[in-house]
């Protein structure tokens, strides 16, 4: 290894991908560039959250390193996260031709059959992995993380029991890989046994760990705290974990958002839109779970996907990943404001978007459970005839601490480690939902999560009618075969609806002074 190159890795092992990136592009170009060098400035835009720029690179890296399996094996894991499966599956089955044995290879499509639901397949990928190297810590991460999958789909007590298993052996052979132990506390119950968290204070007493790592473990041990109702040592733990994440962050996520809404907002309270053609639209139905995130979402898109012909995306991005980059796009905005050109762009929307749904499933009704598809209501409103949007709200201060005591493995929710971001985020999301509200009254439904759990069958009778759903005694029974959900509510689609979240920041009132922002709200 080269010199170069070894401060390149050094940089990227440390989590400074920001230079990795700068000191890569200004040699990518160059006659010497090696594989390692598109693997690394790929891998390090990822983890910027710039998945979209790092395909590309890792496209360029292919026309010139054909045969190399590494790019092949990466630039799938990148279009795994675009959710781009079928480009995956296609640059997986070269790689094979490539070599078929080949670790990160196997490790890829090992991912790719997990995200498939192909969960057997998986499992027995991710066991030869281990078999293979034993020192490949994401494998043994992975096989228990597909274990959970196949726990929450058949609420299957012999598969979260292989779950931990596997992430106890993760977090015993790798102390350092801490994304175990996040996961653990999320389906652990600290009151009944607090093993794991002596595990964890031993780390950190021993283990010399960076921010990132922190990070994981901080917010694991807040929530194995809250659980034994010791909430002086729950409070110190999470503040701690929030510091740590957001003293990495670079990006200011929160201005973007707020941007995007302000374009949002001056599109559709200058103009009124109207579908004439509204035949020539995607014509399947769409259920759109929208509110902040840890708002109930989750248990809304349960119940609604337990009626029949329905099928759950959980949290698809076909709709952000569209409008996040178009919202800017002045071209485009020229588009849409246009009156004699708004309805042929809005029927090409509605189609180029309804047939990524289509594409995943048969099924007549999707139920999509992306929090701040909120954003975008209007023009759902005009792309989809048949859709319904469900807003669902929650008590403020609960659902603010619930945000601020989880952690969120995606970029767009970097304002939620920072107090005064999360505050000037709620202002901006209720300004832009009683916008909606006022302007679609009869077209946006109001949830109350509280209304919800405490009259679980009026509530969801009422939520069912709105949305035009056939009525079954065997709504409730959700979490007996649950569809698979990879969010951070993942413990809550494996029991029946429960009241106890319902006032849980009154147990940190006295800690957290911002959550008093919000009692003249």
């Amino acid at each position: 290894m080269n010199k170069i190159l070894q401060e390149l890795d050094q940089l990227f092992k440390s989590g400074k991908w920001n230079q990795v990136v700068k000191k890569i592009k200004k040699i990518i170009n160059s006659d010497n560039v090696i594989v390692p060098y598109y693997n690394l400035l790929g891998l390090s835009l990822s983890k910027l959250g710039k998945d979209i720029e790092a395909e590309e690179i890792f496209i360029q890296g292919i026309r010139k390193f054909d045969k190399e399996i590494s790019l092949r094996s990466n630039i799938a894991l990148i279009q795994i996260n675009l959710n781009k499966l079928n480009l995956a599956e296609k640059n997986l089955e070269q790689a094979e031709k490539i070599n078929e044995s080949d670790i990160y290879f196997l490790f890829a499509l090992g991912t790719l059959r997990r995200q498939q639901s192909k969960y057997q397949e998986a499992i027995e990928i991710f066991k030869k992995i281990c078999e293979k190297d034993i020192k490949f810590p994401k494998a043994l991460l992975l096989l228990g993380q597909t274990y959970l999958d196949i726990a929450q789909k058949e609420n299957d007590k012999k598969f979260y029991e292989l779950a931990e298993k596997n992430f106890l052996l993760c977090s015993e052979f790798f102390p350092k890989t801490v994304e175990v132990d996040y996961t653990l506390s999320t389906f652990i119950d600290y009151s009944l046994n607090d093993f794991h968290q002596k595990k964890m204070l031993n780390k950190i007493s021993k283990l010399i760990l960076n921010d990132d790592q922190k990070v994981f473990i901080y917010f694991a041990l807040g929530k194995s705290f809250e659980d034994q109702k010791k909430y002086d040592q729950a409070y110190e733990y999470i503040r701690q974990a929030n510091n740590a994440k957001n003293s990495s962050i670079k990006e200011d996520i929160l201005k973007k958002e707020i941007l995007k809404y302000r374009n949002v907002k001056k599109i559709f309270e200058t103009i009124e839109f109207k579908n004439k053609n509204s035949k020539s639209l995607f014509q399947k139905k769409i259920i759109f779970v929208v509110g902040l995130p840890r708002s109930g979402t989750t248990l809304v898109h349960q119940l609604l996907s337990s009626a029949s012909d329905t099928f759950g995306f959980g949290e698809s991005i076909f709709l952000s990943k569209f409008f996040d980059t178009k919202i800017f796009d002045q071209t485009f905005l020229s588009r849409i404001l246009n009156k004699k050109s708004i309805e042929d762009e809005m029927i090409k929307i509605s189609n180029e978007i309804g047939n990524k749904y289509s594409s995943v499933s048969s099924q007549n009704v999707f139920i999509d459970k992306m929090p701040p598809n909120y954003n975008w209501i209007g023009f759902i409103k005009l792309i989809f005839p048949n859709s319904k949007v469900v807003h669902i709200k929650r008590n403020i201060k609960d659902n603010i601490l619930s945000i601020y005591k989880n952690y969120f493995g995606t970029r767009v929710m970097d304002w939620s480690y920072d107090e005064n971001n999360i505050f000037n985020y709620w202002v901006y999301y209720n300004d832009i939902m009683k916008f909606w509200s006022k302007k679609y009254s009869n077209y946006v439904y109001q949830l109350s999560y509280e209304n919800l759990v405490k009259n679980k069958e009026k509530e969801t009778k009422n939520l069912y009618n709105f949305c035009e759903l056939e009525w079954n005694d065997k709504v409730f029974d959700f979490y007996k075969n649950a569809k698979t959900i990879r969010t951070v509510s993942i413990n809550q689609v494996k029991q029946p609806i429960y009241q106890n979240s319902v006032g849980s920041s009154e147990n940190f009132t006295n800690y957290f002074d911002f959550l008093n922002r919000f009692d003249d709200i």
